[in-house]
């Protein structure tokens, strides 16, 4: 369950909506927000005093906004690195999660995400909600506002490791706002042709025994075969997904990767909201077995 929640604010029009997206939160326990400015050290120079001053009234006015949806609010004003203060802040003040715009100036190479988002979604152990913003429409920048119902259409793909397998207790945990679940398994690392057959099979068994321990939530599931980055984002356009929960690391990334490569990879690519899983240190390194809680 999400209880406390961090909103990193730079006071755009996309954190106003981002700000919009925290209702559908509250069937999932949210009480509290913590809404945070930084005043980035490195641009403001002499003038930090001035912009601190400027945003305590500003933030104000999120905080009542937060308030008139019956939740407690809590505003934080810090001098330093943006990035760096914003994961800081998440496990100083315990969150449970973090919610946060992607926006780019325009398509960089398909890229589709902030530094900073990219930063937190890389270091940070917290759950992770990253609304995106983007549109380009006869030359200019149009930031179109992604949480429409974030929760009703559910992606979650699925390697069959025990990391992936921590989507499938954070699901549990929304279950009150969550309508429709599409569970993914890509098969990537076909060996023999003839074994095709055999190994999609398999994983429909698997997804199935998954689909019926998910009681409550409506759910499918589907096996296709390819690159899991580019088939997870190409699924996420065709069936019309709200939200991508992908975890932290899956199975064959590296260990010392908090965000593995599939997950990075998505991240970047897609136009859907992301919820990133963080890791749990009993699950790194280990797969999901035959007979286990899952089996």
């Amino acid at each position: 369950m999400i209880d406390t929640l961090l909103v990193p604010v730079d006071f755009t029009i996309e954190t106003e909506d981002l700000l919009s997206c925290i209702g559908e939160l509250e069937n999932a326990g949210l009480k509290k927000v913590i809404l945070l400015h930084v005043v980035d050290i490195h641009k403001s120079q002499g003038l930090a005093p001035m912009f601190e001053r400027n945003a305590k009234k500003r933030i104000e006015d999120y905080a009542g906004f937060v308030r008139e949806l019956g939740l407690e609010a809590e505003t934080l004003i810090v001098v330093g690195d943006a990035k760096r203060t914003i994961a800081e802040t998440a496990d100083r003040k315990d969150v449970d999660a973090i919610i946060m715009g992607a926006t780019t100036k325009g398509f960089i190479k398909g890229k589709l995400l902030g530094r900073t988002t990219e930063y937190i979604a890389r270091s940070s152990k917290k759950i992770l909600l990253i609304e995106k913003y983007d549109a380009l429409k006869e030359g200019k920048e149009v930031y179109e506002k992604a949480c429409r119902a974030t929760f009703s259409r559910v992606l979650v793909p699925l390697d069959f490791s025990k990391e992936s397998m921590k989507a499938i207790e954070q699901l549990q945990a929304f279950k009150e706002v969550i309508k429709d679940v599409l569970f993914l398994h890509v098969i990537d690392d076909i060996k023999d042709m003839d074994l095709l057959d055999e190994q999609r099979e398999e994983a429909k068994k698997k997804l199935k025994r998954i689909k019926e321990r998910l009681g409550g939530i409506k759910s499918q599931y589907l096996v296709v075969e390819g690159i899991p980055s580019d088939e997870i984002v190409k699924l996420a356009s065709m069936e019309d997904i709200t939200l991508i929960v992908l975890t932290a690391r899956g199975k064959g990334d590296l260990m010392n990767l908090l965000l593995g490569s599939t997950a990075e990879s998505v991240l970047r690519k897609t136009t859907k909201p992301v919820m990133i899983v963080p890791a749990s240190k009993e699950f790194e390194g280990e797969e999901w077995e035959e007979g286990e809680e899952y089996a």
